[in-house]
């Protein structure tokens, strides 16, 4: 049995430097799948790049934890803080927030995708390691009902309509021994491809490592040893549909 990789290149729309490292990748075959922020500094830049390069494996990478929201502040006050901005990463692990709200962002975010595109997501996943599925489920049973998109998830919820790809994240920490992530029959490997600008330096701490992804995924050592552990690199349009008595 062929095991299946989805290698996801995540914050496309955040810098120049990020948008043109992961064409880099996407043209060198080397990703499968990448994910758009909607409300980040380039992402008209990256839809530019998108419609001239044909690139359709794009799904939506949800934004609530970095800039502003697309929706009314006054819709979703609960997520920003007293300038208007969203709460950072960090401030999620201690607080919650109102699900509706919740529930309005992601809605608009992926509606203002569309619009801005001209296609749907392939995929749903969101910016930063917070699992808000977790603590708000009426959030996750919203998406998986009304999207019906492939999702990148913590775990193997009931209702999620697609076979489950096993999370192994933080691609950018398994250099020395990735070898041991490589473990299931479908698995994602989120990355975090880019070329280092002075946007990114200024902005995340997580600049530098950026290029030693790109150097990774686009190196023929990692794809032969994919390849030799049995795994077909994949897009999540190609993930399967769960049977109606799985559910």
């Amino acid at each position: 049995m062929t095991k299946k990789l989805i290698l996801n290149a995540d914050d496309f729309g955040l810098t120049s430097g990020i948008n043109y490292g992961i064409l880099d990748a996407y043209l060198q075959h080397s990703i499968s799948s990448i994910s758009l922020m909607i409300n980040t500094p380039k992402t008209l830049e990256a839809i530019e790049i998108m419609k001239k390069y044909k690139i359709t494996c794009v799904g939506i990478h949800i934004n609530i934890t970095l800039g502003k929201p697309v929706s009314s502040p006054s819709n979703i006050p609960s997520l920003l803080d007293e300038h208007g901005y969203f709460h950072k990463a960090d401030w999620w692990f201690q607080n919650q927030v109102n699900e509706n709200e919740l529930i309005l962002e992601f809605d608009n975010q992926i509606a203002l995708f569309e619009k801005l595109t001209g296609q749907k997501p392939n995929h749903l996943n969101y910016h930063h390691r917070f699992d808000f599925y977790q603590y708000y489920p009426s959030l996750a049973k919203h998406l998986f009902e009304k999207y019906q998109l492939p999702m990148r998830l913590e775990k193997d919820y009931h209702e999620y309509p697609y076979e489950y790809a096993i999370n192994q994240t933080y691609f950018l920490n398994t250099h020395d021994d990735i070898h041991k992530y490589l473990i299931g029959d479908i698995i994602e490997m989120p990355c975090h491809v880019g070329f280092v600008d002075q946007s990114i330096m200024e902005m995340s701490s997580l600049n530098l490592q950026r290029m030693e992804d790109h150097a990774l995924v686009t190196s023929s050592r990692f794809k032969k040893l994919y390849h030799d552990l049995g795994y077909q690199l994949i897009g999540w349009n190609q993930l399967q549909k769960k049977t109606r008595n799985s559910y």
